[in-house]
């Protein structure tokens, strides 16, 4: 009997909050029993907060900001992807789509004949926040109907505090789904169990949305007479907002100051960062249902991004940001 040497591959996919991150970071930690994981993460913004959080020993990160990779050309993707086969030697790969992307168009490129024998394109896995689901704009959006439509495990996150109601609503959701998903479950603090990459995938091709066209970018730098960090930008992306900052390893924020600037942030669809503070390093992850602040191990930096259905007032958000920093930063 030939044994197949093509690497399993998952996309792990879900509209922003849903929680991906968290659960893929717990695969990490928990799910690899020793072997070599690759993560390709893509970034709707130019930052890469999932980059920094993600890496680990035996875990190898490689990034694709800057937009959605369904709605670039395929070739920042088959160039990710061929350098972290060839560089990592991967078990597996894991592939985390920007929460405002469409899947269909990953997954037309993963099956195409170029990666045939090379990769075993496994269960697509979406996220689902049961909350959104009590929100018609959610329910209408395109975006998250072609995640669903491209789920073959459709996973309700955030489980541990949702009430009855709102479960009673997702599955009442999933019930409704044509065709019928095989696989529907509801996940707790992330705790995504391994053995549902293994699971398989389809092999009807998944609808692509022709709604879903290349977002047009508009860039719009903060204003910043001096040549000195941090490094910012902003722009717009289709409908979102997005600004965000990278900081000095070596500044330090002032660890309650922080949390009342991002804390005051209103209006926004995801605030995601990671910092060097006075009480050590945190990881801020807050969406429209929730906010956790977590310790962190050091990073090379700090980094912040924010997605906001509108552009907000990014250069009060850095000045206030820059104040925020302590004595032990200067």
């Amino acid at each position: 009997m030939r044994i197949s040497t093509a690497v399993p591959l998952n996309l792990v996919t879900g509209f922003l909050g849903a929680g991906k991150t968290t659960a893929i970071r717990h695969l990490l930690e928990h799910g690899r029993a020793g072997e070599r994981w690759a993560v390709l993460v893509n970034e709707f913004g130019k930052v890469g907060i999932d980059q920094a959080v993600l890496g680990g020993e035996g875990i190898t990160i490689r990034e694709v900001p800057g937009g959605c990779l369904c709605c670039t050309n395929h070739l920042p993707l088959q160039i990710a992807l061929s350098q972290l086969l060839a560089k990592a030697n991967p078990s597996r790969v894991l592939i985390e789509p920007t929460g405002l992307g469409h899947p269909a168009k990953v997954l037309e490129l993963l099956r195409e004949a170029h990666w045939q024998g090379v990769l075993d394109v496994r269960a697509t896995i979406t996220l689902v926040d049961a909350r959104e689901l009590a929100d018609a704009r959610v329910l209408a959006h395109e975006t998250f109907r072609a995640q669903v439509e491209a789920a073959d495990v459709l996973v309700f996150s955030k489980d541990d505090v949702l009430t009855e109601a709102e479960r009673q609503r997702a599955r009442d959701f999933g019930a409704g789904l044509l065709p019928p998903k095989a696989h529907i479950h509801f996940l707790a603090e992330g705790k995504m169990p391994r053995s549902w990459l293994d699971l398989p995938s389809r092999q009807t091709p998944v609808k692509r949305s022709l709604l879903h066209a290349a977002a047009t970018l508009s860039a719009s730098p903060i204003a910043n007479a001096n040549p000195e960090p941090p490094f910012h930008y902003s722009e717009n992306v289709g409908e979102a907002a997005i600004a965000g900052w990278v900081f000095p390893r070596d500044w330090i924020f002032g660890h309650n100051a922080l949390l009342d600037v991002l804390f005051g942030l209103r209006d926004t669809l995801r605030v995601k960062g990671v910092f060097h503070t006075d009480a050590g390093w945190i990881f801020f992850n807050a969406t429209r249902h929730e906010t956790a602040v977590n310790s962190e191990v050091a990073r090379a930096d700090s980094r912040l991004e924010v997605i906001a259905p509108a552009p907000l007032d990014w250069a009060a958000l850095e000045a206030a940001l820059l104040a925020s920093r302590g004595p032990a930063s200067e």
